[in-house]
């Protein structure tokens, strides 16, 4: 069963559990050809697909999947997900600006609040992300929000932030 999150953020983005009511909405954001482009799976997903992720999402205690809200409107996702509590640490990612949401802000502001949430709330030690190489926006959010480069592979920058390093 999903442990309760409640909402939280800063005073501009907050983030939430993503709801089945959401699923539509962030399966045409994800199924948009400039952003597709971005996933290292960059198939379409039909909703049936979309909603048995969903559910199998539900039943997990290493994942959290939030919507990004802007004045009550959806402006992107985020996510926390690979949590490994003995080890400390999780990866985050699944970022992704609604239509007409970028370059407000919003992913950095995410990115933040995802590192004070692992960092505080779950108390993590260390947080990592794969990003693709090609992919200098990203990249620069990133390191804007103090993670480092730690390896590349196959076209992707493995980039990593330890909580003693903050």
């Amino acid at each position: 069963m999903k442990p309760l999150v409640e909402p939280f953020g800063d005073d501009t983005i907050t983030l939430r559990l993503v709801e089945e009511r959401d699923l539509e909405t962030i399966l045409n954001w994800r199924n948009r050809d400039e952003s597709r482009v971005w996933f290292k799976t960059p198939d379409r997903l039909t909703f049936d697909s979309h909603r048995r992720w969903h559910e199998r999402y539900l039943t997990s205690n290493d994942d959290f999947f939030f919507l990004i809200e802007a004045e009550g409107m959806p402006v992107g996702q985020c996510a926390i997900y690979n949590i490994e509590r003995v080890a400390g640490s999780a990866e985050i990612g699944r970022f992704l600006a609604a239509p007409g949401k970028s370059g407000h802000g919003y992913i950095t502001r995410s990115c933040e609040a995802l590192v004070r949430f692992g960092i505080g709330t779950l108390n993590l030690s260390y947080l990592y992300l794969e990003v693709m190489s090609q992919n200098d926006r990203a990249i620069g959010i990133y390191k804007r929000c103090g993670f480092v480069e730690e390896s590349r592979s196959d076209g992707l920058i493995r980039m990593g932030l330890r909580r003693d390093r903050l």
